[in-house]
């Protein structure tokens, strides 16, 4: 997860933080899909893994630069700062819920919930994205 984040630095400066964002999507995309697809599979699992992980790179990296660069730079560490708790908040209450859904509706559920969430953060942030780029 974190051993790729420079990469992820860099490919946000080159081409931006939404494509960068995207591309993560996709990848939580792509492991939803193994998941499903590859229950019975270790291979499988453990490519689900890696794009998870690589997913949450992309996406933390490059949602952070988005974040910092919305305000001027002496708003900067409070709001980052704000954004990172927010963030493990969610992420603990993620923790806490994933332990029933898996127990409800196994590793294969899980992955849908995540494709389910994935689906919501495109559904909200295409329209955003097409509509500033029209303004």
């Amino acid at each position: 997860m974190y051993a790729l984040s420079p990469v992820f630095g860099w490919l946000t400066d080159r081409v931006g933080a939404r494509p960068v964002v995207y591309a993560g999507q996709l990848l939580f995309i792509t492991a939803s899909i193994l998941v499903w697809f590859g229950m019975e599979s270790y291979a499988l699992i453990t490519a689900a893994l890696v794009c998870l992980g690589l997913g949450w790179s992309a996406s933390t990296v490059a949602g952070a630069a988005m974040v910092s660069g919305a305000v001027d730079i002496a708003h900067r560490p409070q709001l980052q700062g704000t954004s990172d708790l927010l963030m493990n908040l969610s992420g603990a209450a993620g923790g806490l819920v994933a332990g029933p859904i898996l127990v409800w509706l196994g590793f294969g559920g899980l992955g849908l919930v995540l494709l389910g969430l994935v689906a919501v953060v495109l559904l909200v942030n295409i329209p955003l994205h097409f509509s500033q780029t029209l303004s």
